[in-house]
């Protein structure tokens, strides 16, 4: 059955009135036409509620200390799986994020994109005990594009998930794992990116917001699972303290044995294909991940 679509008019502040000094850091634009479609079976709200941040205890704290490189910083600190790309992680110092939090740096080589193409980029799944058989988490981290960041067609951005974490054009059957990551796409437009039932690999949401470049903006993601026999699971996005996206009637789970499982860290250019590939070789920065618990 068609859920209802939004009038994106109404979307770009809802209740929450959106703060002008926002404006010169984020565009929280109207979705164009030509994406509605993508979306057009997700029910599509703005949060109503403060950032989860806010709402929730901070359970978890991972940082990479000093270590020879990313991969040790990583591995050291983040209760990792499943890692890939490793020898594109930089681990950052205080002096280079400039924030007075260590970071980690994502090399995509020119001519890469996924890791089914040309891979570029890195990935690995942090799992925090604080989370184990969790029903519904908060997940904040820091991004920065350089200046003269070059998003071609777009590329995936970290995100919670679930049990197998499905992706790649994976089907999900409610069972064996969901994945929650963001993407940015053309000219730096964010998007929710859910594989979940019913939606395999979807674009949510395109537009909603923007990615400046040559700044840290902090993205926070609350995830609440479904009653496994129901359709009452919610995604909720803010990009700065402000509420960018929800996405409500959302189907994670058809059992009780899925819960939530940590951070699916995982950033390339793509999609696959020529298209998609950076046509030279950049960076992108991450900063601050933090878990919080109700």
């Amino acid at each position: 059955m068609k859920r209802p679509m939004i009038d994106r008019r109404e979307l770009s502040c809802g209740k929450v009135a959106c703060k002008s000094a926002l404006l010169g850091t984020l565009a929280l634009l109207p979705l164009a036409v030509g994406h509605a479609k993508e979306a057009e079976d997700a029910l599509i709200v703005t949060p109503q509620v403060e950032p989860c941040s806010q709402r929730y205890t901070a359970a978890e704290t991972p940082r990479p200390h000093s270590a020879a490189n990313g991969k040790e910083a990583v591995r050291q600190n983040f209760h990792t799986s499943r890692h890939w790309g490793e020898e594109n992680i930089e681990r950052l110092g205080t002096e280079d994020t400039g924030i007075d939090e260590p970071g980690l740096r994502v090399h995509y080589p020119a001519g890469t994109s996924s890791p089914g193409d040309k891979r570029g980029g890195a990935g690995f799944y942090s799992d925090p005990p604080s989370l184990r058989g969790a029903d519904r988490a908060c997940l904040s981290y820091m991004v920065r594009f350089p200046a003269d960041f070059d998003f071609v067609k777009g590329g995936k951005l970290p995100g919670l998930y679930g049990g197998e974490a499905p992706s790649g054009g994976d089907e999900v059957d409610g069972k064996s794992g969901f994945s929650m990551r963001l993407m940015w796409r053309e000219e730096g437009e964010g998007e929710l990116y859910p594989y979940v039932v019913g939606f395999e690999g979807d674009s949510v949401g395109r537009g909603s917001w923007r990615f400046p470049l040559g700044q840290w903006v902090t993205v926070e993601q609350e995830i609440i699972l479904n009653d496994p026999n129901g359709e009452d699971g919610i995604v909720r996005l803010w990009i700065d303290s402000q509420p960018v996206l929800e996405q409500q009637e959302v189907v994670f789970r058809t059992t009780p044995e899925l819960t939530i499982d940590g951070l699916m860290f995982s950033t390339f250019f793509g999609g696959n294909g020529k298209e998609w590939r950076t046509p030279r070789a950049q960076y992108v920065d991450f900063a601050a991940i933090r878990f919080y618990t109700p």
